[in-house]
């Protein structure tokens, strides 16, 4: 949180806390609150100021990431979908594609990568959308946070999408063979298909849910080469931290078997 962490005493005090766990921050996740908490998402605002006061935004948290020494921003389209009806598809498009284009820009050039988290919530949602606003972005510092959850329901369940609704008869490792070179970072996790609290498909515990890990991830291992693989966990029941301790076990092996095989 940038209001808790806003001088550099208590970002450097941060800092030396997680050294001294022997942690390393990988990822910075920054969610709306603070100074604009309350605005209007800046893809539909009409109010230029809007769109600049939440860049700015953005821009206090490339300095926490880069005082924190973390290399990776998780970034969204900032909004729900679908969009509300009266809402020029076209301008909210542009929109998003100059804002990640914008910010990619600002990671490079402080030495942090720009990750799109793909949830089946957001607006833009349908496998070739996601392939396409890539492609109009055209950023090198701009990937994919490539989480198999809401892949899940992007490329299996169509969940959200505007009709006609659009899936891939090779499901997830159709789209992963899609955007090879393009995933920057993975959140592993499974899932049963459902939806949580209608915002995207529920996170479950690995070999609880519907998601064909075997099939999948050589696949993945195969089209990601970063250096972190991660379990996803969401509060979404008691049953977290047991999700957790299995997760961080089965992802081990995933690496043993898979990832290392691969390099």
């Amino acid at each position: 949180m940038i209001e808790r962490y806003a001088e550099p005493a208590a970002r450097r005090a941060l800092a030396v806390m997680l050294e001294d766990l022997g942690l390393e921050p990988v990822l910075l996740a920054p969610a709306p609150h603070g100074p604009i908490a309350g605005l209007p998402p800046w893809p539909v605002a009409e109010d230029g100021e809007v769109v600049a006061l939440h860049e700015k935004w953005w821009a206090e948290f490339f300095g926490l990431a880069a005082d924190l020494g973390v290399s990776r921003m998780r970034v969204d389209p900032g909004m729900r979908g679908p969009l509300p009806y009266g809402v020029d598809h076209r301008r909210v498009w542009d929109g998003v594609v100059g804002m990640f284009g914008r910010l990619a820009e600002r990671g490079a050039d402080s030495g942090c990568s720009v990750l799109w988290e793909v949830e089946s919530g957001q607006p833009f949602n349908k496998p070739s959308q996601i392939v396409r606003l890539l492609d109009d972005v055209g950023h090198p510092n701009l990937s994919l946070l490539y989480d198999t959850g809401h892949f899940h329901a992007a490329a299996v369940s169509g969940h959200n999408q505007v009709q006609p609704e659009e899936v891939l008869p090779g499901g997830q490792v159709e789209l992963v063979r899609r955007l090879r070179g393009r995933i920057g970072h993975v959140h592993l996790c499974d899932t049963d298909g459902d939806v949580a609290r209608n915002l995207f498909s529920r996170k479950i515990g690995f070999g609880k849910g519907i998601v064909d890990f075997a099939e999948l991830l050589p696949v993945l291992a195969d089209c990601y080469q970063g250096e972190w693989w991660c379990v996803d966990v969401i509060p979404f029941s008691s049953e977290v931290w047991g999700d957790l301790w299995d997760g961080r076990a089965f992802v081990h092996d995933v690496v043993a078997r898979h990832v290392r095989a691969v390099t």
